[in-house]
């Protein structure tokens, strides 16, 4: 029978900074785009590896994109205790939207974690 994952809650995820611009693609649904930056900082005793990321976008309507895959903006990061793993990438939305998710990995004692994303809104820009 399959590990459950367990959520970790000293590994902080930290919402650094957004930005909102139209985009730049004229072939593209996606109207807007959002650059995020992300800081993941681990306080536990425990060395964590993250392994994947499930992103979830709901827009005003309801409708949901998820996107999910294999590594952090193609690494996998090694965290000990107090280490911080630092990114930026972004998401393509084409009406006002929430993005929400989690990184999932395993910790130093093999043990799957999930390690929840704070809600942020994508907004229109001006």
């Amino acid at each position: 029978m399959g590990q459950s994952l367990k959520k970790v809650d000293d590994v902080k995820v930290i919402i650094e900074h957004l930005e909102f611009e139209r985009s730049k693609s004229l072939s593209s649904y996606y109207l807007y785009v959002c650059f995020y930056y992300i800081s993941i900082i681990n306080l536990s005793p425990q060395t964590i590896i993250l392994k994947g990321r499930k992103w979830i976008v709901t827009n005003d309507l309801g409708e949901k994109v998820v996107i999910e895959g294999m590594g952090i903006v193609g690494s996998y990061p090694k965290l000990r205790l107090g280490e911080k793993f630092r990114y930026s990438s972004h998401h393509f939305f084409s009406r006002p939207s929430v993005a929400e998710g989690a990184y999932f990995g395993i910790n130093s004692e093999n043990m799957p974690i999930v390690v929840p994303i704070p809600k942020f809104s994508l907004l229109i820009p001006p």
